[in-house]
């Protein structure tokens, strides 16, 4: 079993292509079944995860069928038009070096921001909740949050960290002398809207409110809560706003350029800040041609913030040749372990098959510290299975006995 990815990325494509290219709950629903048509037995684990910097298709398979892969995702998320030249593809120690360098932050527009991983355990989190992952992907992404946590704790690349929240913050104040003075509107009420909202507040910010499609509190502190207002409510809500911050979970804007227009008009003409954070973007692109109207997206306020870049640039570098030794060290145990669970389960396989006499003779031979090899290469014959009867000859014999043993106890 071997390692394989495919994504585009911050460095690779905008916003605007990757906005197109998202990979989530649903996403990986439709997926698992279209593949399971598409390449039946030939992929045996996969999870995609989608941020504001990428989105990436992680999955195991025997043999290199990346390419095929690509293009029948490419397909069937209608995202052909994207061109192959904006993304890319690892494959086995490669592709755990990326993994880990993903989860650790590193490879983030932001170097060192910390959202990431929480990101990566989420989208292995819900895929492993719909049926997606098995023993050898998940070896490796254990292994890959391992790698993580130790980078920061060995490396100073959090240092005076960094989030999507904290960048939206700095841009606020650069813009704003007195941003306290001025009326914020959230658009949604998820983690990443929750987020900003603690940042603002612990900043001394406090004028805010939010909208949403569901009508949740949002808890900050004891003494701090946003109920946010239903979506109805979104015109009256835009001509009050001084900062709107949208990192709702949509398909499509849920700001165009009338209702900014109208917002505009109603206020006559006072300024107005957008922060669109949301990939795909909640807020239309078209609303920058509109005077008095600033929109800065993803894109733009992480390139904004140079701060200690140098320093985590340098402890990035540090990180990174960490993460290649760890993956060196990790990677033959992991195949191991794989291989050791393959030949568990054909051994299981082949057990149910043997009699109750077979049984018995195998577990007397066992205290005898008798070879069962012959036994399960015997049965394995009978399936016609040469692949099996090869691997279980390949297999050190202490090994098929302890496997054996713990699978009569267990029986």
């Amino acid at each position: 079993m071997n390692l394989y990815l495919f994504g585009i990325n911050h460095k690779t494509s905008d916003v605007s292509e990757r906005e197109r290219f998202i990979i989530d709950e649903s996403a990986q629903i439709f997926l698992e079944n279209y593949l399971k048509e598409k390449f039946p037995n030939a992929i045996e684990s996969f999870f995609g995860i989608s941020t504001c910097n990428r989105t990436e298709f992680f999955f195991t398979a025997m043999d290199d069928i990346t390419d095929k892969v690509f293009y029948a995702i490419k397909h069937a998320l209608d995202i052909d038009q994207i061109p192959d030249s904006h993304f890319y593809s690892y494959s086995n120690d490669d592709a755990f070096i990326h993994m880990c360098k993903v989860a650790s932050g590193i490879d983030s527009q932001v170097i060192g921001e910390q959202e990431i991983f929480g990101q990566f355990k989420d989208a292995y989190k819900t895929a492993d909740e719909l049926g997606l992952i098995n023993y050898g992907l998940r070896l490796y992404v254990d292994k890959t949050l391992e790698i993580s946590k130790k980078i920061r704790t060995s490396t100073k690349i959090g240092i005076n960290p960094l989030s999507v929240s904290g960048l939206t913050l700095n841009l606020v104040r650069r813009i704003f002398e007195k941003p306290e003075n001025q009326k914020i509107l959230i658009i949604g009420a998820g983690e990443m809207a929750k987020l900003i909202i603690e940042t603002l507040y612990k900043s001394g910010i406090k004028n805010i409110s939010a909208i949403n499609r569901s009508i949740k509190i949002i808890n900050i502190s004891e003494n701090f809560n946003v109920l946010p207002l239903p979506l109805s409510a979104a015109h009256k809500a835009l001509e009050e706003a001084d900062i709107i911050i949208a990192s709702a979970t949509t398909s499509i804007p849920v700001i165009g350029k009338g209702a900014v227009e109208s917002a505009l008009t109603a206020r006559n003409n006072k300024p107005m800040l957008f922060i669109d954070l949301a990939v795909p973007r909640n807020i239309e692109s078209e609303i920058k041609s509109l005077e008095q109207v600033y929109l800065f997206s993803i894109d733009d306020i992480e390139k904004i913030t140079k701060d200690n870049y140098g320093e985590r640039l340098a402890e990035a570098e540090k990180a990174s040749n960490l993460i290649v030794h760890e993956v060196s060290q990790a990677k033959e145990k992991i195949l191991n372990k794989i291989r050791r669970n393959l030949i568990k389960n054909n051994l299981q396989d082949l057990l149910e098959s043997f009699s109750k006499e077979d049984i018995s003779e195998l577990s007397s031979g066992l205290l005898d510290d008798s070879n069962p090899t012959d036994m399960f290469i015997k049965k394995a014959h009978e399936s016609g299975s040469l692949e099996l009867v090869q691997s279980i000859k390949s297999t050190e014999t202490h090994v098929i006995k302890k496997i054996v043993k713990g699978l009569i106890q267990d029986a």
